[in-house]
């Protein structure tokens, strides 16, 4: 069963044949949604603002920061050793950029395409969540860049448990994540990149994905991401490395 779905317009997603085959091969791709030249200028002003001095730690009340235009470098693991879907390394970085603040990217519109083509398969209004208004539902969209630096930036295997959560306040059984691929395997990093675990074993699915390709995978999916280019010496400081765009539902 095929894997790659092209489609140039939201409304002409086939979602039926698209999750048929998200439920078999445990990720599909979306192609043609995004205009790689539109996504690449995303990413250059993405550089050219980005500051390590603005990296943050956030304390655990300050949750409302993600609603706000906010840079955190994550790392350590994360939920303590209560058991593999508890516990969560990391090493990365976020640039939180909701949907209702200073569009300080100039990425607003990647962002909100990539919003309604996520509420669009969970049957939602197409603004659904952009706003800062609370839904009826008390979920918002978390509008972000993720950047992985060259140097080791990685995420451990895991399921989006909050995710899943969020999702079933909208009485939601199986939650859908959506990530836009903003580089490109062999050309901004060579090695490491996302994946999904499928019968215990690794599937980098970087290492077909393009630059604008939408990567959809479900909550029953172990994923993460492999150590980019960890034959490099670790530099917070550097902009180069792996970027994915996520517009994901949290609780507010």
């Amino acid at each position: 069963m095929k894997k790659i779905f092209y489609y140039n317009n939201i409304i002409n997603i086939k979602k039926k044949e698209v999750i048929k085959s998200l439920n078999k091969n445990h990720f599909v791709i979306l192609r043609n949604l995004f205009k790689k030249s539109q996504v690449r200028e995303v990413l250059s002003n993405i550089k050219k603002k980005f500051n390590p001095k603005e990296d943050k730690i956030r304390k655990e009340k300050n949750y409302d920061l993600i609603k706000t235009n906010y840079q955190r470098f994550m790392f350590g693991m994360s939920g303590g050793v209560k058991g593999a879907l508890n516990t969560n390394p990391r090493y990365f970085r976020v640039f939180y950029n909701p949907l209702w603040c200073k569009d300080i990217y100039k990425g607003r519109n990647i962002l909100m395409k990539l919003t309604r083509i996520q509420n669009y398969f969970y049957n939602l209004d197409s603004n659904y969540g952009i706003n800062e208004k609370k839904t009826k539902d008390g979920l918002f969209v978390a509008s972000r860049f993720q950047h992985y630096p060259i140097g080791g930036g990685f995420l451990a295997p895991h399921k989006d448990i909050s995710a899943i959560k969020a999702a079933k306040q909208l009485g939601i059984n199986l939650y859908y994540n959506f990530l836009l691929i903003m580089t490109k395997k062999g050309k901004d990093y060579k090695n490491g990149g996302g994946f999904v675990s499928k019968d215990n074993k690794i599937i980098t699915f970087e290492d077909i994905a393009e630059v604008g390709d939408v990567i959809i995978y479900n909550s029953k999916t172990v994923h993460g991401v492999l150590d980019i280019d960890s034959n490099l010496f670790p530099n917070r400081a550097t902009k180069d490395g792996r970027y994915i765009a996520l517009t994901t539902l949290f609780k507010w």
